[in-house]
């Protein structure tokens, strides 16, 4: 039916154009939406199709990796997970972009606190030169007076046994809570880097404009109909 069938337009279109406007934020990841078809039994031989909006859910796909030159950058390569500190609890996100704020502690750029490995708070010393960050997450510093880096802390790297089940929030993170999170081995992490969304910009635009084509068919046709409808009752009446 129209309506159903211009409800899940409208659905993708608010998709897509979010999508298409973070194609430039760090780490963003796709949302779709799922749809089904189901055919309900109409008079005698007639078959109603509505179309029905499952769920939208998350494209994991990873986006590209793009040098940035700064150090406290670093990139998730693999199945991996960075996780923040937040006011309402522990949150995942891909976002490796990095700051040290005013108590020496290792943050996101919007400031909540990254966490270790054991789920604690990253401390740099005040005294730190050179911050080096290895693929597995180690984070060394280079001292005044010592010849060779010294290790702080290791970042952890997160990933999860029931992806589907972690939940997106407005900021981009996700709460991982029915997930079963657990520590990678397999990811890592490379420094000097950020990874972009998986947005693919040209066939998100094409989406959009063949969605919008569609969208416009079908409200035309809801007119076309409502006019028909509206023709018949005023003849009916006039016959009376």
């Amino acid at each position: 039916m129209n309506l159903s069938y211009q409800s899940s337009l409208t659905r993708r279109l608010e998709l897509i154009a979010n999508n298409i406007a973070n194609v430039n934020t760090t780490a963003f990841k796709a949302e779709r939406v799922m749809f089904d078809d189901v055919n309900t039994g109409g008079r005698g031989k007639e078959n109603i199709s509505f179309v029905i909006d499952r769920a939208s859910y998350t494209d994991f796909q990873s986006g590209s990796i793009n040098r940035t030159g700064n150090q406290l950058d670093v990139a998730v390569v693999g199945e991996g997970w960075l996780s923040v500190e937040t006011d309402q609890g522990t949150k995942y996100t891909r976002d490796g972009r990095m700051v040290i704020n005013a108590d020496q502690i290792l943050t996101n750029v919007d400031g909540a606190p990254v966490l270790d490995s054991g789920g604690g708070q990253i401390r740099v010393p005040e005294q730190a030169r050179d911050v080096t960050i290895s693929k597995s997450g180690t984070v060394s510093v280079s001292l005044a007076g010592e010849p060779l880096p010294i290790e702080i802390a290791r970042i952890g790297i997160f990933d999860f046994e029931n992806p589907e089940q972690l939940i997106r929030e407005e900021s981009g993170r996700f709460t991982g809570e029915d997930a079963n999170v657990f520590v990678s081995e397999e990811a890592g992490l490379q420094q000097f880097s950020l990874e972009g969304s998986n947005i693919n910009p040209i066939k998100e635009i094409i989406k959009l404009m063949e969605l919008s084509r569609a969208y416009s068919s079908v409200a035309e046709s809801s007119n076309d109909i409502h006019k028909t409808k509206k023709d018949s009752i005023a003849r009916l009446s006039k016959n009376q």
